[in-house]
């Protein structure tokens, strides 16, 4: 029952992080993926202390070992700040979907990693399921990309960028879930994971001259309410959920579903840009389902 409540989340997760790739993708063309990658963080801060503090009855988490501190601040370095500003860059350079189907590919490390780092395994039905998602995500926006207007300046740039950022990303999923062995709350966890990012990308604006280039980047309020919006919806209930969930099920098939975001892109494209959708993509579509669904009945 606990895997099947933690594969569940994974599916709202998806949910939230196609909402991230829609919003982050527009306002990095605005005002710049690396300004992005820095504000929301000074939005999403404030909002998880005070969620830490209404939940928890703490301000900061306290009473566990270095291990505990150290898996999750990493994690947070290697979550909120490097692999970040890697995947807003490729949201740039490659749109929304083809960064989310080359961090596809996240599920694949993230298994590999967890299972030398931390002795987590999984069923041969799970690794099925893994290869069957990731192969029909994959195939719907490679369909959908060879689709499109040519190529786009940047790709082969961005194309390596997602890579690095997803095997980032997968590092950071393997800490946290270390991270979260002594069962400190998903809030408090995030709490942690946020600071780290934050430290890391003010430092880095900072030391880049940016700090208040980065400010005024976002100074329109329709911006702004987009960045806030996102800043609720992925770094704070996305992650809290993530966190949640991977101490319920295995985090490489928790991952994996996850990776159905560009699916659900489908649709939302259709209605509001009234794109065309074609049987090579809903056969992908119905193949990461399908995927998906052997995983959470597993």
């Amino acid at each position: 029952m606990e895997h099947m409540v933690g594969q569940l989340l994974a599916l709202i997760i998806a949910l939230c992080w196609a909402q991230n790739s829609l919003i982050y993708s527009y306002v990095g063309r605005q005002a710049g993926s690396r300004s992005v990658a820095h504000i929301r963080l000074w939005i999403a801060l404030p909002m998880i202390l005070l969620l830490n503090v209404a939940v928890t009855g703490t301000v900061i988490p306290m009473g566990y070992s270095t291990a505990t501190y150290g898996h999750l601040l990493i994690s947070g370095l290697l979550g909120f700040f490097i692999a970040d500003l890697l995947i807003f860059r490729a949201y740039v350079d490659l749109g929304p979907r083809e960064t989310l189907v080359i961090l596809t590919s996240s599920p694949i490390y993230t298994t590999i990693i967890s299972r030398i780092f931390i002795n987590e395994r999984i069923t041969i039905i799970q690794v099925i399921g893994i290869i069957i998602t990731v192969a029909g995500v994959m195939w719907v926006v490679y369909t959908e990309s060879q689709a499109g207007t040519g190529e786009r300046k940047g790709r082969t740039r961005g194309l390596i960028i997602a890579m690095l950022g997803s095997m980032a990303q997968a590092v950071a999923m393997v800490f946290s879930k270390a991270g979260m062995a002594e069962g400190i709350h998903p809030i408090s966890a995030n709490l942690l994971r946020i600071s780290a990012g934050f430290v890391g990308l003010v430092i880095y604006a900072s030391l880049r001259g940016s700090f208040r280039q980065d400010f005024r980047a976002l100074r329109s309020v329709k911006l702004l309410a987009l960045v806030a919006s996102a800043a609720l919806v992925g770094p704070i209930l996305g992650i809290v959920l993530t966190l949640h969930a991977i101490t319920l099920a295995p985090v490489g098939v928790i991952t994996a579903i996850t990776q159905i975001s560009p699916v659900l892109l489908l649709p939302i494209e259709h209605h509001f840009y009234r794109k065309k959708i074609s049987l090579s993509t809903i056969l992908g579509t119905f193949t990461a389902i399908a995927g998906a669904v052997i995983l959470v009945i597993h």
